[in-house]
């Protein structure tokens, strides 16, 4: 009986390992059927073949590979610029929503470095006992909550009571104070050495305080719809020695057209106004000092004393336009900010 075209008495180890190698390189039985000039049947009979012979297995085997493939990444890496875009310093998604559409105050914290033997916590003390969110005073924390001494630097803590252990705890009971009535922080330059402002930001964020590295843009939103925005860095680049709030009005005049903008970190005290010469909108310049009344590292190099107050007391009055001197008024004591609050809200409300 003679043999069918296509079909074999005899299956030889060559004709299983071609099969086996044109299916691979095809990518399909169907093309490597065209490529032998047989039917799709016959391939996979020799396929079926090579398998129980074991020759279809590969000839090496090895673990998943630790990276993933490209299509993974790039949907990855998408998703991953969304995030950060959406977290960026000066996104517009920071919102805190004013109960009313009255005046309220804002208690803007400087350099605390609460673990310092030179920081006096008696004023600090003063200062956080007025924030309550009740009577519409919250706070906003500029950065330097510790010292935070690391490395070369850590030999600092032999000149201090108050070891490193010891001054996260001491921020803890803080905290545990004010932390509600805190709105925003951001890190300075004390709190990112080791990596702590990575623990500073699951405080914060323990507290439901808007928290950033570096800066913080926040707008706080009245029920009527108008808007008061602050602008937040623990340091502002530029300096001069002529004007302690240079950096902040040179943003301002750059085109950091926020309501506030404010600073710590270089100890020192000024405030300023910017006014948009086309739009005729006010930015309120601040430069906010710090708790440490006693620094060594000033002394040291010659600072001159320029710290008028560590923290500044911000009055503002939401019914009074973008281009009005009068929205916002700043105080060095937080008791006659508090009065001046409080006889705001209670002119607003017998105008009501």
């Amino acid at each position: 009986m003679a043999a069918r075209p296509g079909h074999v008495k005899v299956m030889t180890e060559a004709m299983m390992r071609e099969a086996v190698a044109l299916v691979i390189r095809s990518g399909s039985i169907s093309a490597a059927a065209r490529e032998l000039g047989l039917s799709r049947q016959s391939v996979q009979h020799r396929l079926d073949a090579a398998e129980r012979a074991g020759l279809a297995k590969p000839r090496t085997q090895s673990n998943p590979s630790r990276w993933r493939p490209g299509a993974e990444i790039v949907a990855a890496r998408k998703a991953e610029f969304a995030r950060v875009r959406g977290a960026g310093p000066q996104a517009t998604g920071n919102i805190i929503h004013r109960p009313d559409d009255g005046p309220f105050m804002l208690i803007m914290l400087g350099d605390e470095h609460l673990d310092s033997p030179g920081t006096s916590l008696e004023l600090w003390e003063r200062w956080i006992g007025f924030l309550n969110r009740a009577k519409h005073i919250t706070g906003w924390s500029l950065g330097d909550c510790l010292d935070n001494w690391v490395k070369a630097l850590g030999h600092l803590y032999g000149a201090s009571e108050t070891p490193a252990a010891e001054g996260w705890i001491l921020l803890e009971h803080y905290m545990e104070q004010i932390g509600e009535d805190l709105d925003g922080s951001v890190a300075g330059n004390h709190d990112k050495w080791g990596g702590g402002d990575l623990v500073l930001g699951g405080i914060m964020e323990k507290y439901g305080v808007i928290h950033r590295a570096d800066s913080l843009r926040v707008t706080y939103r009245c029920p009527n719809g108008r808007e008061i925005t602050v602008n937040a860095r623990h340091s502002w680049p530029g300096r001069s020695m002529w004007n302690e709030v240079h950096g902040i009005k040179r943003a301002a005049r750059m085109g950091i057209r926020d309501t506030i903008l404010v600073g710590g970190h270089t100890h020192v005290s000024g405030e300023s106004t910017e006014r948009d010469p086309m739009t005729g909108k006010i930015s309120f310049c601040y430069q906010v000092a710090s708790f440490k009344l006693v620094d060594d590292y000033a002394d040291t190099l010659g600072f001159l004393d320029r710290h008028i107050s560590p923290a500044v007391a911000l009055v503002i009055d939401p019914r009074r336009a973008d281009n009005d001197p009068e929205l916002v008024k700043h105080f060095y004591d937080p008791e006659p900010a508090a009065d001046y609050l409080a006889f705001l809200r209670r002119k607003a409300k017998a105008v009501a």
